[in-house]
């Protein structure tokens, strides 16, 4: 546990002294953007998986999603088909953010400005990152909301 705590606390350390590094208006628009784009992303993924759902149900309407009154038993498999992909949507996301500022070569000029002290804040290396974890979340997510939705033959 002790080493946790360090890695924990090492973490947090570097992660203040990247904050410092942005100090241009544009980061201020990383949020809203990346926050829009993980609801997105999210949004299109958890229609796949009510597409995945559907066919397997057809009965099922998705205005009877969560509707007030629902058992534990049909409350549980609904929410990890709505939550369980939650992960990949945030790192998709934030590649789709990351290209998106990318593609505005003023942004772009101003950014890898930014990131050229601190190692591991670059476009490339924060998009292998990215990258690496959408991979793990993306499959796991789908395969968790995709066994969800075949269990889910109730909606209340």
């Amino acid at each position: 546990m002790r080493n946790f705590a360090q890695k924990a606390a090492a973490y947090y350390a570097g992660a203040r002294h990247r904050a410092q590094r942005r100090k241009s208006l544009w980061n201020a628009l990383l949020i809203p953007f990346n926050l829009g784009a993980c609801v997105g992303v999210g949004y299109a993924l958890f229609r796949l998986v009510w597409l995945f759902h559907v066919t397997l149900y057809p009965d099922h309407r998705l205005e009877n999603f969560w509707q007030s009154g629902i058992s534990f038993r049909a409350f549980v498999p609904s929410f990890l088909m709505a939550f369980s992909i939650a992960p990949a949507a945030i790192a998709v996301g934030g590649m789709l953010t990351n290209v998106f500022f990318w593609m505005l070569y003023p942004v772009r000029r101003i950014f890898d400005a930014e990131a050229r002290a601190y190692p591991g804040t670059s476009f490339q290396e924060s998009m292998q990152v990215l990258f690496k974890v959408s991979c793990w979340t993306l499959p796991i997510g789908l395969a968790i909301a995709c066994a969800a939705a075949s269990f889910s033959n109730r909606l209340r």
